[in-house]
Protein backbone atom coordinates (compact mmCIF):
# COMPACT_ATOMS: atom_id res chain seq x y z
CA UNK A 1 0.00 0.00 0.00
CA UNK A 2 1.52 3.67 -0.88
CA UNK A 3 -1.12 5.91 0.61
CA UNK A 4 -4.37 5.22 2.77
CA UNK A 5 -6.53 7.82 1.68
CA UNK A 6 -10.40 7.98 2.09
CA UNK A 7 -12.38 10.78 0.79
CA UNK A 8 -15.46 11.93 -1.51
CA UNK A 9 -15.27 14.52 -4.57
CA UNK A 10 -16.75 17.44 -3.62
CA UNK A 11 -18.93 17.31 -6.68
CA UNK A 12 -20.47 13.75 -5.57
CA UNK A 13 -20.73 15.02 -1.91
CA UNK A 14 -22.85 17.90 -3.29
CA UNK A 15 -24.88 15.67 -5.16
CA UNK A 16 -25.49 13.25 -2.52
CA UNK A 17 -26.16 16.56 -0.31
CA UNK A 18 -28.84 17.61 -3.21
CA UNK A 19 -30.53 14.49 -2.73
CA UNK A 20 -30.60 14.88 0.56
CA UNK A 21 -32.34 18.34 0.72
CA UNK A 22 -36.01 18.02 2.47
CA UNK A 23 -37.42 19.48 -0.56
CA UNK A 24 -36.37 16.97 -3.01
CA UNK A 25 -38.81 14.29 -4.33
CA UNK A 26 -38.12 10.81 -2.12
CA UNK A 27 -34.88 9.17 -3.43
CA UNK A 28 -32.47 6.65 -2.30
CA UNK A 29 -30.32 8.18 -0.55
CA UNK A 30 -32.54 9.42 1.58
CA UNK A 31 -33.76 6.05 2.30
CA UNK A 32 -30.11 5.31 3.02
CA UNK A 33 -29.59 7.65 5.32
CA UNK A 34 -32.66 6.96 7.25
CA UNK A 35 -31.88 3.25 7.65
CA UNK A 36 -31.18 1.99 10.67
CA UNK A 37 -29.88 -1.16 9.01
CA UNK A 38 -27.67 0.49 7.04
CA UNK A 39 -24.09 1.32 7.67
CA UNK A 40 -22.00 4.06 6.09
CA UNK A 41 -18.51 3.35 5.30
CA UNK A 42 -16.23 6.17 3.24
CA UNK A 43 -13.33 4.50 0.53
CA UNK A 44 -11.06 6.03 -1.49
CA UNK A 45 -13.51 8.28 -3.88
CA UNK A 46 -16.52 5.95 -2.84
CA UNK A 47 -19.06 4.86 -0.33
CA UNK A 48 -20.03 1.44 0.41
CA UNK A 49 -23.83 1.27 2.20
CA UNK A 50 -23.01 -2.17 4.46
CA UNK A 51 -25.95 -4.68 6.22
CA UNK A 52 -24.41 -7.54 8.13
CA UNK A 53 -21.33 -7.34 5.78
CA UNK A 54 -22.42 -6.82 2.55
CA UNK A 55 -22.05 -3.90 0.46
CA UNK A 56 -26.01 -3.15 -0.47
CA UNK A 57 -24.73 -0.42 -2.48
CA UNK A 58 -21.61 1.34 -3.60
CA UNK A 59 -21.78 5.01 -4.36
CA UNK A 60 -19.03 6.85 -6.35
CA UNK A 61 -15.81 5.00 -8.02
CA UNK A 62 -12.09 5.02 -7.50
CA UNK A 63 -11.14 7.68 -10.08
CA UNK A 64 -13.05 10.72 -11.34
CA UNK A 65 -15.70 12.70 -9.76
CA UNK A 66 -17.91 9.95 -9.06
CA UNK A 67 -20.57 11.08 -11.31
CA UNK A 68 -22.41 10.40 -14.56
CA UNK A 69 -22.45 12.07 -17.51
CA UNK A 70 -25.65 13.30 -16.06
CA UNK A 71 -24.00 15.02 -12.57
CA UNK A 72 -25.80 11.97 -10.71
CA UNK A 73 -23.57 9.58 -8.39
CA UNK A 74 -22.40 6.64 -9.79
CA UNK A 75 -24.07 3.55 -7.96
CA UNK A 76 -23.79 -0.14 -8.41
CA UNK A 77 -25.25 -3.15 -6.62
CA UNK A 78 -24.65 -7.15 -6.54
CA UNK A 79 -26.65 -8.65 -9.10
CA UNK A 80 -27.95 -11.15 -6.13
CA UNK A 81 -29.61 -8.64 -4.19
CA UNK A 82 -31.82 -8.03 -6.89
CA UNK A 83 -33.74 -11.00 -6.55
CA UNK A 84 -37.43 -10.25 -5.04
CA UNK A 85 -36.52 -12.46 -1.30
CA UNK A 86 -40.56 -13.59 -1.75
CA UNK A 87 -43.58 -14.33 -3.64
CA UNK A 88 -46.95 -14.98 -2.73
CA UNK A 89 -48.33 -18.08 -2.21
CA UNK A 90 -49.47 -20.15 -5.58
CA UNK A 91 -46.73 -18.22 -7.54
CA UNK A 92 -43.59 -19.63 -6.15
CA UNK A 93 -43.15 -22.09 -8.68
CA UNK A 94 -42.29 -21.19 -12.84
CA UNK A 95 -43.32 -22.86 -15.43
CA UNK A 96 -40.68 -24.04 -18.01
CA UNK A 97 -41.58 -25.03 -21.24
CA UNK A 98 -38.07 -27.02 -22.42
CA UNK A 99 -36.67 -24.28 -23.88
CA UNK A 100 -37.96 -20.90 -22.04
CA UNK A 101 -39.61 -20.19 -18.64
CA UNK A 102 -42.60 -18.38 -18.51
CA UNK A 103 -42.27 -15.40 -16.68
CA UNK A 104 -42.11 -11.72 -16.57
CA UNK A 105 -38.62 -10.64 -15.33
CA UNK A 106 -40.42 -7.57 -13.57
CA UNK A 107 -42.10 -10.25 -11.15
CA UNK A 108 -39.03 -11.75 -9.86
CA UNK A 109 -36.09 -8.78 -10.00
CA UNK A 110 -35.99 -5.20 -8.75
CA UNK A 111 -36.08 -2.98 -11.67
CA UNK A 112 -37.60 -0.28 -10.47
CA UNK A 113 -36.61 1.63 -7.20
CA UNK A 114 -39.42 3.03 -5.11
CA UNK A 115 -38.39 5.18 -2.61
CA UNK A 116 -39.29 3.96 1.20
CA UNK A 117 -39.65 0.47 -0.13
CA UNK A 118 -37.39 -1.07 -2.43
CA UNK A 119 -34.27 -0.68 -0.15
CA UNK A 120 -35.64 -3.19 2.61
CA UNK A 121 -36.15 -5.63 0.12
CA UNK A 122 -32.40 -5.31 -0.96
CA UNK A 123 -31.79 -5.69 2.50
CA UNK A 124 -33.87 -8.83 2.75
CA UNK A 125 -32.43 -10.48 -0.52
CA UNK A 126 -28.44 -9.85 0.85
CA UNK A 127 -29.28 -11.20 4.40
CA UNK A 128 -28.58 -14.99 3.43
CA UNK A 129 -25.33 -14.49 2.19
CA UNK A 130 -24.00 -12.96 5.01
CA UNK A 131 -22.27 -15.06 7.98
CA UNK A 132 -23.24 -15.51 11.79
CA UNK A 133 -19.88 -13.61 12.35
CA UNK A 134 -20.73 -10.30 10.26
CA UNK A 135 -24.46 -10.56 11.55
CA UNK A 136 -22.79 -9.89 15.15
CA UNK A 137 -20.37 -7.14 13.70
CA UNK A 138 -23.17 -5.42 12.24
CA UNK A 139 -24.80 -5.68 15.46
CA UNK A 140 -21.74 -4.07 17.74
CA UNK A 141 -21.79 -1.15 14.60
CA UNK A 142 -25.15 -0.72 15.36
CA UNK A 143 -24.97 -0.45 19.21
CA UNK A 144 -21.63 1.67 18.57
CA UNK A 145 -22.63 4.95 17.03
CA UNK A 146 -18.65 6.06 17.45
CA UNK A 147 -17.80 3.07 14.78
CA UNK A 148 -16.44 5.09 11.60
CA UNK A 149 -15.46 2.38 9.79
CA UNK A 150 -15.74 -1.59 9.42
CA UNK A 151 -15.44 -4.18 7.02
CA UNK A 152 -11.85 -2.71 6.53
CA UNK A 153 -9.08 -3.48 4.37
CA UNK A 154 -5.50 -2.13 3.83
CA UNK A 155 -5.83 -0.55 1.03
CA UNK A 156 -4.98 2.22 -0.91
CA UNK A 157 -8.79 2.55 -1.91
CA UNK A 158 -10.19 0.40 0.77
CA UNK A 159 -11.65 -1.98 -1.72
CA UNK A 160 -10.70 -5.70 -0.49
CA UNK A 161 -10.29 -6.82 -4.25
CA UNK A 162 -7.56 -4.44 -4.96
CA UNK A 163 -4.79 -6.80 -3.06
CA UNK A 164 -6.33 -10.08 -2.13
CA UNK A 165 -3.64 -10.33 0.52
CA UNK A 166 -4.51 -7.42 1.83
CA UNK A 167 -4.81 -7.09 5.85
CA UNK A 168 -8.69 -6.63 6.96
CA UNK A 169 -9.61 -5.70 10.12
CA UNK A 170 -13.72 -5.52 11.34
CA UNK A 171 -14.31 -2.58 12.99
CA UNK A 172 -12.46 0.83 13.47
CA UNK A 173 -14.03 2.82 16.49
CA UNK A 174 -13.30 6.54 18.04
CA UNK A 175 -12.97 7.11 22.05
CA UNK A 176 -11.84 10.04 23.95
CA UNK A 177 -8.97 10.72 24.68
CA UNK A 178 -8.59 13.89 27.08
CA UNK A 179 -9.01 17.68 26.66
CA UNK A 180 -9.36 18.08 22.59
CA UNK A 181 -7.91 14.49 21.57
CA UNK A 182 -9.83 11.35 20.13
CA UNK A 183 -8.52 7.67 19.60
CA UNK A 184 -8.81 5.58 16.81
CA UNK A 185 -9.30 2.10 17.86
CA UNK A 186 -9.15 -0.85 15.35
CA UNK A 187 -11.37 -4.31 16.48
CA UNK A 188 -11.43 -7.97 15.58
CA UNK A 189 -14.30 -9.69 16.50
CA UNK A 190 -14.82 -13.56 16.19
CA UNK A 191 -17.23 -15.95 17.21
CA UNK A 192 -16.20 -17.96 20.24
CA UNK A 193 -16.66 -21.09 18.39
CA UNK A 194 -13.97 -19.65 15.37
CA UNK A 195 -11.75 -22.08 15.35
CA UNK A 196 -8.67 -19.28 14.84
CA UNK A 197 -9.03 -18.49 18.54
CA UNK A 198 -7.75 -22.57 18.87
CA UNK A 199 -4.18 -23.91 18.91
CA UNK A 200 -3.77 -25.86 15.58
CA UNK A 201 -0.77 -27.63 14.75
CA UNK A 202 1.58 -25.21 15.27
CA UNK A 203 0.82 -25.09 18.90
CA UNK A 204 -0.21 -21.31 18.88
CA UNK A 205 -4.07 -20.12 17.39
CA UNK A 206 -4.00 -18.39 13.84
CA UNK A 207 -5.28 -15.60 15.75
CA UNK A 208 -1.92 -14.75 17.27
CA UNK A 209 -0.76 -14.14 14.38
CA UNK A 210 -2.93 -12.09 12.69
CA UNK A 211 -3.20 -9.13 15.68
CA UNK A 212 0.34 -9.45 15.35
CA UNK A 213 0.38 -7.79 12.09
CA UNK A 214 -2.56 -5.50 12.70
CA UNK A 215 -0.27 -4.12 15.32
CA UNK A 216 2.59 -3.89 12.83
CA UNK A 217 0.80 -2.33 10.28
CA UNK A 218 -1.15 0.06 12.15
CA UNK A 219 2.01 1.50 14.64
CA UNK A 220 3.77 1.61 10.51
CA UNK A 221 1.04 3.65 9.36
CA UNK A 222 -0.63 5.78 12.31
CA UNK A 223 -0.41 8.87 11.03
CA UNK A 224 -1.63 7.75 7.58
CA UNK A 225 -4.54 6.48 9.20
CA UNK A 226 -4.82 9.49 11.56
CA UNK A 227 -5.03 12.09 8.69
CA UNK A 228 -7.37 9.77 6.74
CA UNK A 229 -9.86 8.97 9.32
CA UNK A 230 -10.05 12.40 10.15
CA UNK A 231 -10.98 13.21 6.57
CA UNK A 232 -13.59 10.01 7.26
CA UNK A 233 -15.20 12.22 9.67
CA UNK A 234 -15.01 15.05 8.09
CA UNK A 235 -16.98 13.67 4.82
CA UNK A 236 -19.56 12.30 7.22
CA UNK A 237 -20.09 15.44 8.99
CA UNK A 238 -20.98 17.03 5.26
CA UNK A 239 -23.44 14.11 3.84
CA UNK A 240 -25.81 14.17 7.60
CA UNK A 241 -25.63 17.33 7.46
CA UNK A 242 -29.29 16.98 6.34
CA UNK A 243 -31.25 13.74 6.61
CA UNK A 244 -32.30 12.02 9.90
CA UNK A 245 -29.11 9.96 10.57
CA UNK A 246 -27.76 11.96 13.53
CA UNK A 247 -23.68 11.59 14.12
CA UNK A 248 -22.17 11.77 18.03
CA UNK A 249 -20.30 14.67 19.02
CA UNK A 250 -17.12 13.06 19.12
CA UNK A 251 -17.23 12.45 15.41
CA UNK A 252 -18.61 15.94 14.61
CA UNK A 253 -15.91 17.46 16.68
CA UNK A 254 -12.89 15.26 14.73
CA UNK A 255 -15.06 16.59 11.75
CA UNK A 256 -15.12 19.69 12.42
CA UNK A 257 -12.80 22.14 9.82
CA UNK A 258 -10.39 22.65 11.74
CA UNK A 259 -10.92 19.96 13.92
CA UNK A 260 -12.05 20.18 17.62
CA UNK A 261 -10.51 16.91 18.51
CA UNK A 262 -6.83 15.91 17.23
CA UNK A 263 -7.15 12.09 16.20
CA UNK A 264 -4.20 9.43 16.94
CA UNK A 265 -4.35 5.84 16.25
CA UNK A 266 -4.45 3.54 18.59
CA UNK A 267 -1.44 1.01 17.34
CA UNK A 268 -2.60 -2.34 19.51
CA UNK A 269 -5.56 -3.86 18.21
CA UNK A 270 -8.82 -5.30 20.11
CA UNK A 271 -9.92 -8.97 20.28
CA UNK A 272 -13.86 -8.95 20.48
CA UNK A 273 -14.96 -12.63 21.04
CA UNK A 274 -19.38 -13.17 20.97
CA UNK A 275 -21.77 -16.18 20.68
CA UNK A 276 -21.13 -18.16 23.79
CA UNK A 277 -23.99 -18.92 26.28
CA UNK A 278 -23.32 -18.32 30.19
CA UNK A 279 -22.98 -21.85 30.87
CA UNK A 280 -19.34 -21.75 28.56
CA UNK A 281 -19.00 -18.29 30.52
CA UNK A 282 -18.81 -19.53 34.14
CA UNK A 283 -17.02 -22.85 32.32
CA UNK A 284 -13.49 -23.34 33.65
CA UNK A 285 -12.47 -24.65 30.12
CA UNK A 286 -14.24 -21.47 28.54
CA UNK A 287 -12.58 -19.58 31.46
CA UNK A 288 -8.84 -21.03 30.88
CA UNK A 289 -8.71 -20.41 27.14
CA UNK A 290 -9.75 -16.78 27.14
CA UNK A 291 -7.17 -16.04 29.23
CA UNK A 292 -4.30 -17.84 27.67
CA UNK A 293 -5.33 -16.18 24.63
CA UNK A 294 -4.76 -12.94 26.79
CA UNK A 295 -1.61 -13.70 27.73
CA UNK A 296 -0.33 -15.00 24.28
CA UNK A 297 -1.87 -11.66 22.90
CA UNK A 298 -0.43 -9.25 25.67
CA UNK A 299 -3.82 -7.52 25.23
CA UNK A 300 -7.21 -8.04 26.81
CA UNK A 301 -9.91 -9.96 25.32
CA UNK A 302 -13.12 -8.37 25.37
CA UNK A 303 -15.72 -11.36 25.77
CA UNK A 304 -19.23 -11.10 26.10
CA UNK A 305 -21.98 -13.80 24.68
CA UNK A 306 -24.24 -11.37 23.22
CA UNK A 307 -23.05 -8.52 20.29
CA UNK A 308 -25.51 -6.76 21.74
CA UNK A 309 -23.76 -6.64 25.16
CA UNK A 310 -20.63 -4.44 23.95
CA UNK A 311 -20.14 -0.86 24.74
CA UNK A 312 -17.02 0.18 22.78
CA UNK A 313 -16.09 3.29 24.88
CA UNK A 314 -16.48 1.44 28.08
CA UNK A 315 -15.22 -1.50 27.48
CA UNK A 316 -12.08 0.32 25.49
CA UNK A 317 -11.31 2.16 29.33
CA UNK A 318 -12.09 -0.97 31.68
CA UNK A 319 -9.39 -2.74 29.28
CA UNK A 320 -6.51 -1.51 28.64
CA UNK A 321 -3.61 -2.86 26.70
CA UNK A 322 -1.41 -5.23 28.62
CA UNK A 323 1.86 -3.73 27.50
CA UNK A 324 2.81 -1.29 24.62
CA UNK A 325 3.91 -2.75 21.00
CA UNK A 326 7.60 -3.33 21.23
Amino acid sequence: MTEFKRYLSPQLIGALNKLADPLAPLNWWQDVLDSNDLHIAVRGGYLNAYSQGQSIFKIGAENGTGLDTEGNPVVSINYKYLLKPSRPPGKRYIRFTGKSFLINPHEVICTDYEPDRTLNRLIDAASPYTSEEKKGVHVIARKNPTVVDLEIAFTQTGEAEEDAKALRIDLAALHPDGAGKAKLVFYEAKRADDKRLRAGPTGEPEVVKQMESYDKFLYEHAADLAKAYQDVCATLVKLCSRGSRALPELIKEVGAEPPARTLSVDPVARLLVFGFDEDQKKGDIFRRHIEALQDRLKRPVVAKGNPESFDLVEDYKRFPPFAPVA
